[in-house]
């Protein structure tokens, strides 16, 4: 019977190779006894599933093995984003939660993700312990207990009511701009629009229709998969396009030129928004694939940035363990202060539109403000795919003895926290990782000029691949 392993956010894989029915069973089987074990009080677990292929049918059996273990099950009656099913566990006090999804993976992968009490990802811990828990007894069926246990219900509403108490509205009365939404097909179809209905926007959206396949592209938010909502920005001369990913927790956002805006930027504006316009309090927690200027920013308010490893989990710890205004990672999760510990693209969206209301300049210009204000900046990362346990042993090798220089530019330090982390200067870095969802190597890079950074991802992909 196949191993199943847990990477830094639940379990992905391929669909009918591993994620099948009687692995899901397994997997549900092994929750129940964690849950049984680790509870007080009767657990109460709540189930959501993405518009992936069969991602509603894998939910049901998952809650069917769940309920006949007499473990109450709240199942969402529709697909959702991530985090409304993160937030439904915090609200009403849950044991935890489990969302069917491969977030932004490929159409052919599926997968699990694990949401701990406070509705944020799992810890190293739990998800240790449940994988301990695994075959340790066979998946339960009782017809009986299903019917009294499982129960359908519809998460959205106490979401929705949260977050348009959470984001000034007022705002948005006063501001009539065109937006471009594109949720890709996934599981932020039909959300962001209900949230805004009523405030007078002109809001228009593509790829809103729930497919499996995702119109053949990946559900990422990322410039690469944006074509056709740059096209619409363009063409109805909008302020602003945004864009979230398969299950609706990360976001991408372009500006009223179609031009992809990056989120390092959007942290900074976000962050000060928060802190100079609420008024807010708190740190600031960004991963290690992200740029340092939000450090500077941070420094200004006489806060501190923490920097962690790549995986949402890292960020969560510290959003638990202290006062944190923003926590963000380069693929587009952020989480916030008085939310949940929890990526949230919907509320991401929402926040950047806030800012724009409030600040009444184009997106353009803010971030034309913020290269002034703290020197020019290019990013870009690159995806090398490659056979899984070759790449691993190449970073390995490169983790135990580090080059002193990768072409033309010398290392001045080297940081193994995660994967490994070239530093070429104050302002040049390089970051090597090796998925551990999907055969590939993620090459991050950021830097003074659009030159260094072509430079340093192809001197990258080669010592990955050698």
């Amino acid at each position: 019977m196949a191993s199943i392993k847990f990477g830094t956010d639940g379990w992905r894989a391929v669909i009918a190779e591993q994620f099948t029915f009687e692995n899901v069973r397994r997997i549900g089987q092994a929750l129940a006894e964690y849950f049984k074990t680790e509870s007080n009080i009767a657990p109460r677990v709540a189930v959501g599933f993405d518009t992936r292929f069969l991602s509603e049918e894998f939910a049901q059996t998952l809650s069917e093995v769940l309920a006949s273990n007499a473990i109450e099950v709240l199942l969402s009656a529709r697909y959702l984003p991530t985090p409304v099913l993160a937030f439904s566990i915090k609200k009403n006090n849950l044991s935890g939660g489990i969302m069917v999804t491969a977030s932004h993976n490929p159409a052919h992968y599926n997968g699990i993700k694990f949401k701990a009490r406070y509705g944020g990802p799992a810890d190293s811990a739990m998800t240790r312990r449940i994988e301990e828990l695994i075959d340790i007894r066979e998946p339960a069926f009782d017809a009986a207990a299903i019917k009294r246990y499982l129960h359908r219900v519809d998460f959205f509403p106490d979401y929705r009511r949260h977050i348009q108490e959470y984001i000034d509205c007022k705002l948005f009365s006063r501001w009539r701009v065109k937006i471009v939404y594109n949720p890709m097909h996934g599981a932020g179809s039909g959300y962001l629009e209900e949230i805004l209905d009523n405030y007078g926007f002109n809001f228009s959206t593509l790829n809103d229709k729930p497919d499996p396949l995702f119109g053949g592209k990946l559900p990422e938010p990322i410039m690469a998969n944006l074509t056709d909502l740059r096209e619409q920005v363009i063409h109805k001369q909008a302020q602003i396009g945004l864009a979230t990913d398969g299950d609706a927790d990360r976001f991408g956002v372009l500006d009223e030129s179609g031009n992809f805006v990056q989120v390092h930027d959007l942290i900074v504006l976000i962050s000060r928004h928060l802190l100079q316009t609420r008024g807010w309090s708190g740190d600031i927690v960004r991963t290690t694939s992200m740029a340092d200027t939000v450090d500077t920013l941070a420094a200004e308010f006489g806060r501190r940035v923490w920097e962690v490893p790549v995986g949402f989990k890292h960020i969560t710890e510290r959003m638990l363990a202290q006062e944190i205004l923003v926590g963000g990672e380069e693929s587009g999760g952020f989480g916030y202060k008085n939310h949940i510990p929890e990526r949230d693209g919907l509320l991401s969206c929402l926040l950047i539109l806030e800012v724009l209301a409030h600040e009444k300049k184009s997106l353009s210009q803010l971030v034309h403000e913020l290269r002034q204000q703290y020197g020019p900046f290019y990013y870009d990362r690159i995806d090398f795919r490659g056979e899984a346990g070759r790449l691993a042993q190449n970073l390995d090798r490169l983790r135990q003895s580090p080059p002193t220089t990768i072409g033309n530019f010398k290392i001045s330090e080297v940081d193994l926290r995660d994967g490994i982390k070239f530093y070429f200067g104050k302002k040049n870095w390089m970051l090597i990782r090796v998925s551990q969802t999907e055969p590939l190597a993620r090459i991050y890079v950021a830097a003074e000029s659009a030159g260094c950074v072509a430079e340093l991802l192809q001197s990258g992909k080669e010592l990955i691949s050698k």
